[in-house]
């Protein structure tokens, strides 16, 4: 969203963080609910492990013992830094887009050049590289692909701006799945301006990405709770930006 539409993703997290805060305090003033007692046995916990990002004394032995997971991804990030720098990459002209572009980068590649190699192993390359970079290329790469048939091969536009109702219902049902990916098509959708901001509202409500599966697993109850509850919550304020046109 920052990327593509970065004015109405900086409206939409204020209003997603004001109404979360409001939902989350009328939720624990009408349920007054019993707090978990124990933990969820299913998540891994390190407890042991210390994450210095910068460790003195060990950042040029972790360089010299240098593991493929560091290599590979400190030559990446510094061929995305090059391309940014000579506008091989991103924006062809110098704009705030450009800049956060190589300010991530530059900070992805000094993270990536000084933490531990347990944190490095484990998190960056098993959890973030390999896990979860190809799930959002090929989300996004879907959601694309869903644009190219709705607007070029099947020209369903014009219907799908017509049912209003029925895209914010299907917007709220998708934002059920315990994934992220699929939120891009709705992101996509309104960038191209066939969605209004009221059906990206209901879906950024709804949906919280993977965040929700160690709850899944600990207790499938409290997950179905939840998530009724940002259902309903997403619909009615979805409806109610609708009603206000937008």
């Amino acid at each position: 969203m920052l990327a593509l539409i970065p004015k109405q993703a900086v409206l939409l997290i204020g209003l997603l963080f004001v109404f979360g805060v409001a939902v989350g305090i009328l939720v624990d003033a009408v349920g007054r609910r019993p707090r978990t007692s124990h933990p969820a046995v299913c998540l891994e916990l390190h407890v042991q492990d210390r994450c210095e990002c910068f460790p003195r004394g060990r950042i040029l032995t972790q360089w010299r013992l240098c593991s493929a997971a560091r290599g590979t991804l400190a030559v990446a990030l510094a061929l995305l830094l090059a391309g940014i720098v000579t506008g091989q990459l991103g924006p062809s002209e110098w704009s705030w887009v450009r800049v956060s572009l190589l300010v991530v980068s530059a900070l992805a590649l000094f993270i990536v050049g000084t933490v531990p190699e347990h944190f490095m192993e484990e998190h960056l390359w098993r959890h973030v590289a390999r896990k979860h970079a190809p799930r959002v290329l090929l989300w996004t790469l879907g959601a694309l692909f869903a644009m190219h048939l709705l607007t070029d091969v099947l020209h369903l536009e014009s219907a799908v701006r017509s049912e209003r109702w029925l895209r914010m219902l299907v917007a709220c049902l998708v934002g059920l799945i315990p994934e992220s990916g699929p939120h891009l098509i709705f992101v996509t959708l309104f960038a191209e301006g066939v969605i209004p901001l009221s059906v990206l509202m209901a879906s950024s409500i709804v949906q919280d990405g993977h965040g929700m599966l160690p709850m899944l697993a600990h207790s499938r109850r409290e997950f179905l709770v939840i998530k009724a509850i940002s259902f309903a919550t997403g619909l009615a304020l979805g409806a109610a930006a609708m009603g206000l046109g937008w």
